[in-house]
């Protein structure tokens, strides 16, 4: 071969010198060493899909020339050429059916010739072995790595072992691919392709001695089990006890996969000589006959030599299965351990796991055809089936154990009277334990174990399956009988685990939340995770339905409880908000003079501790939590509508109730905030908090204002004791030439307001102000009125003097209204307030003076503008009436047809209010601060003769009763029995 080649590289040197320059540039690239090639994540940088392929390919090129070149393969490829595919097959085909004279390298694979680009790949392919062992011993050393880290270098070697096998194919190509000239296509092929015969002969010498050696091992197997069975029990109870127990599985399923294969192989050799046995005997002599033998006769030699098989490896199987099964039982006894094992050693149950998966990759490598007409016998030993339903029935026992001894240690420490709370109390906690640690084994267990074995499915479905039952014996089973005799402390933690136990498994398995039905009930028995034929792996179907059944009665006990919970907490808000409204509240005075009283401190004190013992025994988007906050802002809402009136006595209760309902609003935002921040409500819930929450505040809002503006009875109590008789009388109108009453109105709305000033909150003054400029204008309408009822003359008019009157009116107007605009520099909105109001007044002063002949205008105009305001025109008659009745009550029938003239286009402009009087008795109208309502009041009660049938004034005045109804002047009127009626 060495001087072959010596010849070729002469010649090709004689053909460089005398070829062109780019004839010689052209050789040099064929004969050089490629270049390196870039890493990888360098190489395939910013390349598209079709461009990476294309560079795929070139990378696959350059590392096969880069290994012809350093192996010396391409001076054979151009003298030799490729190996005929033809040829092979044949060749092949001829030593698969003898199994005989084929030489067989140290791995086990035929070498077919002696080329050297056959023993090449055979070189490499040996080498590849040797680094993927020591890539697997230096895994089965790594004792220090985590589970996760562990499993993720076993799938990179199973990656690195793909990439060589396309390495492999990519050279396969190559080796029969090449397809040369004429006369190399002549010399590609073996030399003793043409001889079958001569080849089997010296290939049969080769592997003499490989065939010894085989046999040699059979009487070695004995030891070795020994040896293996030594290495087990001496490994036992020590640090590297589950990395012992992974090499001595490792050496023994070689044991198991030799017996396999020389079973196998044995009887396969017996079922592909069955063509030769025929072509022998087809002219055996028989009785003196020649003749081919039966098949019947052909089956009984074979099952004979299948027994002489059998036989032959029956000893050997005997000690091999038999150490297996000790394994086995060492194996299920360390997996026994395994949730314990798992969290304190991953790297030990990553051991212990790879032991039990090398007899499954070895049943899945060497496994028997399933068409194979030969008897098999040996199986692998079963190591996976048994381990993952030990697993189950562990993670079962240790679920119970946990049970029991936390109902051992409630038993022990507990009263006789308190060990049924405290047992209840304990299996809880012991549940929510359990639950926990759903994550626990999804995140540390799991790694540790191939996802096939669903180490996390196992343990849910234990939970699920332990927990459920415990609860349901507590609670008096799926009907929940004994919620009534659980406090409402466990109803709340019954409530917070089962909405944990949901949350933890629809984030494990979000396909659970979406199953509603069952296949069937798993009440009185654990779901059987591996039926079906399945014992190597879990039915998912049915640990999906097992997981779903109890997630689903779980549900309604959560709502049974819930129903439970929310009734106690009803009551229980009930009692204490009566007891909270009803008591007897300490009156405070602030730095800055505001008063208060302890109710805002005395609710909002209790409902905090109930709102936080829920918040923090709930989870953070809970139902539950939302529905107990609505039930107890029900309850504050229906007793401050029941309660509210109670609280306004005189001036200084008003100013103390006002600013007590505003820090209450203040307070209900507060722990509508902090709710909203430490909880995790979904939109449905928050927005019922927030409608329950709105009706609360606005409550409160309303009722700060309401007790705000009630101030005005207070402080026209004694401004009506004061000037009410004397305002249009006699002396009002002659003597009292400088507006003396209306000066003492004004003067009496400067003290208080200095009190309201000092006691109420800056916003709530202005609405005092507010109210006090509606109630001025009506008591002053009101005593004009009350006037006209004194004056019995239909002749003469009241005042001796009705310019002198007018001029009086026109004075006192301007004294009201000065000393209110004298306000609108600290309340500017005052001004809109005090042009509304004051314009009523001033009609009313233009109607006397058109009665009084003072004035040219229409009395028309003025009418409308009065109706606009009273809004009902049988009012506005007697208003009108009233009025000339005291300037010139000659007249007052007149004015009375004016007005039914006009009553066709009154009502078209400004038809009567149907909803006056609902607003009247609204809880939030102050009572006095309505006009229509005091004027209805004044003559429903109006003994005065009026210039109308009389059977037409009845017919009003009972109009007004049904309408207005006999309440007026107490607005929600409150009962004292309604006070502690209970709220809705």
């Amino acid at each position: 071969y060495h001087l072959i080649q010596e010849s070729y590289y002469e010649s090709l040197k004689i053909q460089r010198e005398s070829a062109p320059q780019q004839q010689e540039e052209e050789q040099v690239e064929v004969f050089e060493r490629p270049a390196e090639l870039p890493e990888i994540p360098d190489a395939v940088k910013g390349l598209s899909l079709m461009e990476f392929e294309k560079k795929a390919q070139e990378r696959a090129i350059g590392i096969i020339s880069t290994w012809l070149y350093d192996t010396g393969l391409i001076d054979e490829l151009l003298v030799n050429g490729a190996i005929d595919t033809s040829s092979n097959a044949s060749v092949g085909e001829t030593s698969q059916k003898t199994n005989e004279g084929v030489e067989v390298a140290a791995t086990g694979f035929p070498i077919e010739s002696g080329l050297k680009m056959e023993k090449e790949i055979e070189k490499m392919r040996a080498a590849t072995q040797r680094e993927l062992s020591l890539v697997n011993a230096r895994l089965n050393d790594g004792v220090a790595a985590s589970g996760a880290e562990v499993q993720e270098l076993v799938n990179a070697v199973a990656a690195t072992k793909g990439d060589l096998g396309r390495l492999r194919e990519l050279t396969s190509y190559i080796s029969n691919g090449f397809v040369g000239t004429d006369k190399m296509g002549d010399r590609d092929e073996f030399l003793l392709a043409n001889f079958p015969r001569l080849k089997t002969a010296i290939n049969a010498r080769r592997n003499l001695f490989r065939c010894f050696r085989e046999l040699d091992f059979f009487a070695q197997i004995p030891s070795i089990c020994n040896r293996l069975r030594d290495e087990l029990h001496a490994g036992e109870w020590t640090e590297d006890e589950w990395y012992s127990i992974r090499n001595v599985c490792m050496e023994h399923v070689e044991l198991e996969i030799l017996l396999v294969e020389a079973e196998a192989g044995m009887k396969a050799r017996l079922e592909e000589g069955d063509e030769d046995e025929v072509s022998r005997h087809s002219n055996v002599k028989y009785g003196g006959k020649y003749r081919q033998p039966s098949m019947r006769e052909y089956s009984s030699n074979i099952n004979t030599d299948y027994e002489a098989i059998d036989r032959f490896l029956s000893e050997h199987a005997k000690n091999v299965w038999e150490l297996g099964e000790e394994i086995r039982l060492r194996v299920l006894s360390g997996v026994g351990t395994a949730f314990d094992l798992a969290m304190n050693n991953p790297a030990g149950m990553v051991a212990l796991v790879e032991a039990v998966e090398v007899y499954e990759r070895a049943a899945r490598q060497y496994g028997i055809s399933t068409n194979s007409r030969r008897k098999q016998k040996l199986r692998f030993t079963d190591m996976r089936a048994a381990a993952v339903a030990q697993i189950y029935q562990d993670f079962e026992l240790r679920g119970l154990d946990l049970f029991r001894g936390i109902h051992m240690q409630a038993a022990d420490n507990a009263d006789e009277h308190e060990t049924m709370g405290a047992q209840f109390t304990a299996i809880l906690r012991c549940a929510t334990q359990m639950v926990a640690e759903i994550d626990l084994v999804k995140n540390r267990m799991a790694p540790c174990f191939p996802p096939h074995w669903a180490v996390e499915v196992l343990w849910s479905s234990c939970v699920a399956h332990v927990c459920s039952n415990q609860i349901l014996q507590q609670i008096g089973g799926p009907d929940a009988h004994n919620l009534p005799d659980l406090t409402v402390t466990q109803l709340l933690d019954l409530v917070a685990w089962v909405e944990y136990f949901r949350q933890t498994i629809h984030e494990a398995f979000p396909n659970i939340a979406e199953k509603t039905t069952t296949k069937k009930t798993y009440l009185d028995s654990r779901p059987d995770l591996f039926a079906g034929g399945k014992r190597k792996e879990v039915d998912m179907e049915t640990a999906t339905d097992g997981l779903a059944w109890a997630n689903n009665m779980l549900f309604e006990v959560h709502r049974l409880a819930q129903e439970e919970f929310l009734v106690r907490t009803r009551a229980q808000t009930e009692e204490w908000v009566d007891t909270v409204y009803t008591a007897n509240h300490d009156k405070n005075q602030t730095q800055d003079g505001r008063l208060t009283t302890s109710l805002c401190e005395d609710v909002f004190s209790l409902a905090s501790v109930q709102l936080r013992t829920i918040r923090e025994r709930l989870s953070r988007g809970s139902d539950a939590l939302v529905l107990a906050v609505c039930i107890i802002f029900g309850h504050l809402r229906s007793r401050q509508i029941l309660s509210r009136d109670r609280f306004l006595q005189d001036l200084e209760t008003c100013c103390a109730a006002s600013n007590d309902f505003v820090r209450m609003s203040e307070k209900t935002e507060e722990v509508i905030q902090e709710l909203e921040s430490e909880c995790e409500l979904s939109d449905e819930l928050a927005a019922t908090l927030e409608a329950s929450s709105n009706e609360l505040l606005s409550l409160y809002s309303s009722d700060a204002v309401y007790a705000a503006q009630s101030v005005h009875i207070c402080i026209f109590e004694p401004i009506a004791e004061a000037i009410a008789d004397d305002l249009f009388g006699a002396d009002w109108a002659t003597s009292l030439t400088n507006n003396e009453l209306a000066l003492t109105l004004v003067r009496t709305l400067e003290d208080f307001m200095g009190d309201l000033e000092q006691y109420l909150e800056e916003l709530m003054v202005r609405k005092a102000v507010d109210a006090l400029v509606n109630s001025t204008i009506i008591f002053y309408v009101k005593c004009l009125l009350k006037t006209a009822e004194k004056h019995k003359s239909n002749k003469e008019p009241w005042f001796k003097d009705n310019a002198t009157a007018l001029g009086r009116m026109t004075g006192d107007i301007k004294v009201m209204r000065d000393y209110f605009e004298s306000l609108v520099d600290r309340m500017p909105a005052l001004s809109r307030v005090i042009e509304r109001e004051f314009e009523i007044l001033t009609t009313i002063q233009e109607l006397m003076s058109v009665a009084a002949g003072k004035s040219d205008s229409d009395a028309s105009d003025f009418i409308l503008v009065l109706q606009k305001r009273i809004r009902d025109i049988d009012i506005t008659k007697h208003v009108v009436g009233d009025l000339w009745h005291l300037m010139s009550p000659t007249e007052e029938r007149s004015v009375w047809e004016l007005v039914e003239s006009l009553e066709e286009e009154l009502n078209m402009i400004a038809p009567k209010d149907l909803n006056a009087a609902r607003s009247a008795f609204d809880r939030s109208a102050v009572p006095g601060l309505r006009m229509d309502a005091m004027l209805a009041k004044l003559y429903i009660e109006s003994k005065r003769k009026r210039p109308v049938h009389a059977s037409t004034v009845e017919k009003m005045v009972t109009s007004w009763k049904t309408t207005w109804g006999t309440g007026q002047g107490k607005v929600n009127p409150v009962d004292d029995d309604d006070v502690n009626a209970p709220a809705e």
